[in-house]
């Protein structure tokens, strides 16, 4: 006979919203317009998720006082209570999609009945169709009337099987049914498609570990080799085209950073835009996955000063951006004006704290995370020892006034899987904050992939042996220039080069190198003497006469000695021609300088001979560079190879370079080691 069972296919029965508050809007009218015709509704729920999000919206006490939530977690007697009462007049049930099948939702209310049944409300569309007879099925049962109503949130749709927003406007009002019986078809149709490749997949791994066991069982020899087959092929989820990369620069803006500070803006600038950049780098590893790096800045001083922490904020609280040129014209504005802190000791665990502890919804959200610190000071009663009696040297060595300690700080880290790059202007002030917190790292017992904290020095490590804990670092660069009469005609040429090495000593970043400039013919004359390369004179007046080493060496090595322990003597060795005394005597003295540098430093002299032009005494030259262990004869023909021969020198100890090598490694390090653990194998 006719069916009591109403579902308006083509006009009312099936409605989508464009909107959450819309959705919740038109399922509260629909409940409303069943209960005022005095029949029964009951609405389904995808999950209980989003049953709850309806219960606690402000549309839920708008149903009246008629109204019953059904859950899982009810006892028995409960929700056999809420079932039998579901289906009688004016009744409100709401219940999470798990009711509709095999719910007995039966109706013995004649005045319900009269008034066209018990109507259902879907507020979700089913991946499978058996599942939404079910749902239909709890209406209209056993010949009763009974009526059933689509109320669908087009966002949903979208999420759950990739329906575009919009899409539903294509269609006309009698065709919405169809068209989303078409999309789940295809959706399940596709769900099989990927069921049938995992089945294969799974019998192809079956077999390989039949194999094996056979294998094992038999004692032959590949059993080695099919267990790697196994374990390979065991677990992996396909390499993701896109990986997003958290990278937050911790910044430290007390006075004392104020010589650096352009360095450092400068060494972020390159990390992230040049052509060395992080991005680029990976790229160039891994061109099947797009990178994309997602940046924030926290600019910290001292516990006592005034404005002590400055952080991005974009759109809102979060603290990262993937605009990149937003981030560092944040970092040049945070950067711009160093002041406070009295002491020596700063905030460090403080500012590592407080950037861990981010929490905006978008903050350290992506699968890889790191933090760089960039820093010329100790941590709070972190000190070096021999640094401990001098006056305003840490203001909080026994306790920081928050109650927090190094183990606080590196159980955070390690809880949120954050990477620490740890960036010195000052190796000698930092060493023991670096050994403390390595050491805790990487021996925390949450530290199950033994990560380390990377340590990099701004300026060479050597210099924390006998280093300071204060003043500049970096080079003293000791030119020693041949000023004989047969130099007269190349001079400017000699100058020019001389300026080309200072300009890009500068350009990277090497604004505390000392500069010193003897200058020699028969005898010898310091011209420069220790000035930083921002002072440097570009004009060197010539002299004349004729050509003896032993002076020039010694003048040289005098001034080598002279270097303050926060910087590396670096002599370059200029000569035209033969030493008229033989270059015995300057490679002794050389020679003894060496020992006492490699006695302090742990490192050879460096020491950069040139022969220039096709009169330079090469047995000679070679003689004076084998003084060191670091030593090297470099040949010249004029001034442009001069010049060359300069800047490839001064690019030799490119800070920037490093820093950037050095940095792109760890994080590289750190992307590898996540494919290879999630989904290489």
């Amino acid at each position: 006979g006719e069916s009591n069972f109403q579902f308006d296919k083509a006009g009312e029965g099936i409605l989508i919203n464009s909107t959450p508050s819309d959705h919740y809007h038109t399922i509260t009218d629909q409940i409303k317009t069943i209960t005022n015709q005095k029949r029964a509704a009951i609405i389904f729920f995808q999950d209980k998720a989003c049953l709850k999000k309806f219960v606690d919206s402000p549309f839920y006490p708008k149903l009246g006082r008629q109204k019953k939530v059904l859950t899982e977690e009810l006892s028995s007697t409960d929700k056999e209570f809420i079932i039998n009462k579901a289906a009688t007049t004016g009744q409100v049930t709401l219940c999470s999609g798990v009711f509709g099948r095999g719910t007995d939702f039966f109706c013995k209310d004649e005045i319900v009945q009269k008034n066209g049944g018990v109507a259902v409300i879907q507020t979700f569309l089913s991946a499978e169709l058996s599942e939404e007879i079910q749902i239909q099925g709890r209406t209209a049962r056993q010949g009763k009337k009974g009526s059933y109503h689509m109320v669908l949130l087009e966002s949903d749709l979208e999420k759950s099987f990739k329906i575009p927003c919009g899409e539903k406007d294509k269609h006309a009002k009698n065709d919405l049914y169809n068209w989303l019986c078409t999309v789940r078809k295809q959706y399940h149709d596709k769900r099989c498609q990927q069921t049938e490749k995992s089945l294969i997949k799974a019998t192809e791994k079956d077999k390989k570990t039949h194999e094996y066991f056979d294998a094992l069982l038999f004692k032959k020899q590949n059993a080695k080799l099919l267990f790697r087959e196994v374990y390979l092929s065991a677990k992996k989820a396909p390499i993701p085209s896109i990986m997003p990369l958290d990278l937050a620069f911790i910044i430290d803006l007390t006075g004392s950073m104020g010589p650096y500070m352009q360095a450092a803006v400068g060494l972020i600038n390159g990390l992230v835009t040049g052509e060395n950049s992080i991005v680029r780098k990976l790229q160039s590893q891994l061109p099947e996955i797009s990178f994309k790096i997602r940046l924030a800045t926290l600019g910290f001083r001292d516990i006592d000063d005034n404005n002590q922490f400055q952080e991005s904020t974009w759109q809102g609280s979060n603290h990262f951006t993937e605009n990149t040129q937003d981030a560092i014209k944040y970092i040049n504005t945070v950067a711009r004006d160093p002041s406070g802190g009295g002491d020596l000791a700063e905030d460090i665990l403080g500012a590592i704290d407080h950037c861990a502890n981010w929490s905006s919804p978008n903050d350290w959200s992506s699968s890889i995370k790191f933090m760089m610190l960039l820093t010329d000071a100790p941590a709070h009663g972190m000190v070096p020892t021999q640094f401990t009696g001098q006056k305003n040297i840490d203001s909080y060595d026994v306790r920081h006034p928050k109650g927090l300690s190094s183990m606080n700080v590196i159980d955070n880290l390690i809880a949120k899987d954050i990477n620490l790059v740890m960036c010195s202007f000052n190796p000698v002030a930092t060493s023991r904050t670096e050994e403390e917190l390595s050491d805790l790292y990487q021996n925390h017992p949450d530290n199950t992939g033994d990560q380390k904290i990377t340590i990099i020095p701004i300026v060479n490590q050597q210099v924390k042996n006998g280093g300071s804990m204060s003043g500049e670092h970096g080079r003293h660069i000791i030119f020693t220039l041949d000023e004989s009469g047969s130099m007269q005609h190349n001079w400017s040429g000699v100058v020019a080069a001389y300026n080309k090495y200072l300009c890009t000593r500068r350009q990277n970043q090497n604004e505390t190198d000392l500069v010193s400039v003897v200058q020699f013919s028969s005898g010898s004359r310091v011209t420069v003497n220790k000035v930083n390369i921002s002072k440097a004179p570009n004009q060197l007046n010539f002299g004349d006469g004729g050509t003896c080493f032993t002076p020039a060496a010694q003048q040289a090595s005098e001034l080598a000695r002279a270097t303050p322990t926060s910087h590396m003597p670096v002599i370059i060795f200029m000569s035209d021609g033969a030493s008229s005394d033989g270059a015995s005597g300057a490679a002794h003295t050389f020679s003894i300088l060496n020992q006492e540098i490699n006695h302090n430093w742990k490192s050879h002299l460096d020491l950069h001979v040139i022969a220039f032009g096709s009169s330079a005494n090469k047995l000679q030259l070679s003689e004076m560079a084998r003084a060191s262990g670091n030593g090297q004869v470099l040949s010249s023909a004029g001034t442009v190879d001069l010049s060359n021969i300069f800047v490839d020198i001064a690019a030799s100890q490119n800070v920037a370079e490093i820093f950037e090598t050095e940095i792109c490694k760890r994080i590289s390090d750190a992307v590898s080691d996540k494919l290879s653990l999630e989904y290489l194998g």
